[in-house]
């Protein structure tokens, strides 16, 4: 059971917030983590993709943050929560379980993509006693890469890099010291101040940042995005929060979506699993947008596909992953930090861009398939795009790939990659018929059977009956869980009865958590539980008709969020803990997809 506060000692380990002891705020342009403890120890301004204002999260020593504390934590205890329908954060210290100071957190947020706030309010409220808190302000800007210079003036205080500015606005006095800026503010009882972190904004006054009217605005917004959702069924609350979570990724002015907000969180930690996400993966892309239809997100949904697929023209060819705001270079380097609890290298860029993955052509058709599905608007242009992914998908099925898993030793025939590309054909057959759109629908059925001949000849292992990681490979793989959801094979088929049976004793550990693959992927620290597919597992279950058992997985795996329900990408096996970017899209949508087909399967058991 996830507990509602935590004692102040333990939201740290050795000098760093756990992950999971995070909330995160966000306006489609950017967001933060904020810790448990009041600090703020990542953010980039003004965008996603920037460089880190704050990333003491990598860094404990060089790191930039912004700390908003009790001057006295002796004895405290924390409580961390939403606003309901929002990704407004409330942190409240309290004594003795009475609150005694509440940090109100929020990123502006405005429905139109043109305007920006790159800045971050935050409320310091006391309640019956007064209080003293102390602040602290340290930017880095690039990764302490130049010289910085802050400055206090009468409105607070600026940093300056060279053309990059930060300011920090406030009421009270500060001071520098080893240029972090710092300050001690005394509140009354149930007295409240503002402060704002801004950026390139180096001559304002606090009250011309209008905090008060930008929380009512940007509590709006939050609340108008999820009145859209026609979504009334089980677990409604924890649902919508992944919906809200997966809005708030989105990086309005291009529509793209961010993987997750952070860099280098590691995979396993103190090793070199450690990934920027601050890109829009193809794969994540078409995931979401199922995952926003079966909310009834039905405009957000539609919007999105149309503004990937604008991005997606202008190349000669579908990419693995995208930068948000169309920058070409993505080169993958390393800073000189010492990384989260010590876990070397810490990574900017991803590599993963030059790679080829199949499964990427398939999934973008499915997302076409499901706006279809939902009565989205699928037009002859969108028809025309998947025409030519399908020619696509015929000329380069028979390829080997870097699979769904990314791997960065020498491409293989994996069979969960050719699987989608016999489902980028099943789907734009049916989402031409669903549409009455023309098409070369002899052509394409027999390319798809041909797809699928092929896969049960090399992709089934001749001495267990199951579907295998690769052609030529005993192994399996979890990703062959998401077989049966294609409907490529029926979940009660031979193949993948045997196909589970092995994935659950062979990668399967405690509490339903199960590892991607057992063989090595040329990294020295072992792949820990990657929660999407436990989320799958979950499903097929739900595919299979064993409602009780998909009850019963599900209600472990939701306990295994934070606070504040956010997930990670993955699990460490033996701690328990969430590990690796945080929040991470690609699970909230699997936690949407669970719960709506859960729900689903609820409702006709009961018919």
């Amino acid at each position: 059971m996830v507990k509602l506060s935590m004692e102040y000692e333990k939201i740290e380990n050795d000098g760093y917030t756990k992950i999971a002891n995070h909330g995160m705020i966000a306006n489609n342009r950017t967001a933060a983590l904020v810790s448990m403890n009041g600090t703020v120890d990542w953010m980039c301004l003004p965008n996603f993709s920037s460089n880190p204002t704050f990333d003491s999260i990598l860094d404990k020593r060089k790191g930039g943050y912004f700390m908003t504390k009790p001057s006295v934590t002796r004895g405290l205890s924390v409580r961390q929560k939403y606003i309901p329908k929002t990704v407004i954060l409330e942190t409240t210290f309290m004594r003795n379980e009475k609150p005694v100071l509440r940090l109100t957190d929020f990123l502006p947020a405005t429905p139109y993509s043109s305007i920006n706030f790159p800045e971050m309010h935050r409320q310091i409220e006391s309640f019956d006693e007064e209080i003293e808190v102390d602040i602290k302000l340290k930017a880095t800007l690039d990764y302490r890469m130049s010289p910085v210079n802050a400055i206090v003036n009468e409105n607070g205080a600026v940093y300056r890099k060279n053309s990059k500015k930060i300011g920090l606005y406030t009421n009270m006095k500060l001071k520098v010291e080893n240029n972090v800026i710092m300050g001690k503010l005394k509140l009354g009882p149930n007295q409240r101040e503002w402060v704002v972190i801004s950026y390139d904004m180096a001559n304002d006054e606090l009250k011309n940042y209008k905090s008060d009217t930008r929380l009512q605005e940007t509590k709006d917004y939050w609340e108008e995005f999820v009145g859209q959702s026609n979504y009334n069924g089980i677990m409604k609350d924890i649902a919508l929060r992944s919906g809200i979570t997966l809005r708030a990724l989105f990086y309005d002015p291009s529509g793209m979506m961010v993987a997750a907000p952070t860099s280098s969180l590691p995979e396993c930690i103190g090793g070199e699993r450690n990934w920027d996400y601050r890109y829009s993966w193809i794969r994540d892309t078409s995931y979401v947008i199922e995952a926003l239809s079966m909310l009834g997100l039905k405009l957000v949904a539609t919007n999105y596909l149309y503004d990937m697929m604008e991005i997606i023209e202008k190349s000669d060819d579908i990419k693995v992953l995208y930068s948000i705001d169309s920058r070409d270079n993505l080169e993958e380097y390393e800073i000189d930090y010492e990384g989260y609890m010590r876990s070397s290298p810490v990574r900017m860029g991803n590599l993963a861009s030059k790679q080829f993955q199949l499964d990427i052509y398939g999934s973008m058709v499915n997302a076409i398939y499901h706006l279809a599905d939902i009565g989205g608007t699928v037009n002859a242009y969108m028809w025309n795009f998947v025409i030519k992914v399908l020619d696509k998908i015929e000329h380069v099925w028979r390829n080997p790939d870097s699979s769904i898993w990314e791997f960065r030793t020498h491409p293989k025939h994996y069979t969960y990659s050719k699987v989608m590309c016999w489902m980028g054909f099943d789907r734009g057959i049916k989402t031409g018929k669903l549409m009455n759109f023309k098409g070369d629908y002899d052509k394409w059925e027999k390319i798809k059977d041909e797809i699928k001949k092929d896969i049960l000849e090399n992709g089934v292992d001749k001495k267990t009956g199951s579907l295998v990681q690769f052609y030529g490979s005993t192994d399996v793989d979890s990703s062959l869980l998401r077989v049966p959801l294609t409907g490529f094979l029926d979940a009660s088929d031979p193949i993948i009865k045997k196909t589970i049976k092995r994935i659950e004793n062979e990668l399967m550990g405690k509490d339903f958590l199960m590892r991607r693959y057992n063989n090595d992927d040329g990294f020295s620290c072992r792949d820990n539980a990657f929660l999407l597919t436990s989320f799958w597992y979950a499903e097929v279950l739900g595919e299979q008709g064993n409602y009780d058992k998909m009850k019963e997985v599900m209600d472990i795996l939701l306990k295994k969020g934070n606070h504040l329900h956010l997930f990670s990408e993955e699990i460490d096996m033996n701690s328990g803990e969430l590990i690796g970017n945080f929040p991470q899209a690609i699970t909230h949508l699997g936690v949407v997809r669970a719960i709506c087909k859960m729900n689903k399967l609820g409702e006709k058991q009961k018919n």
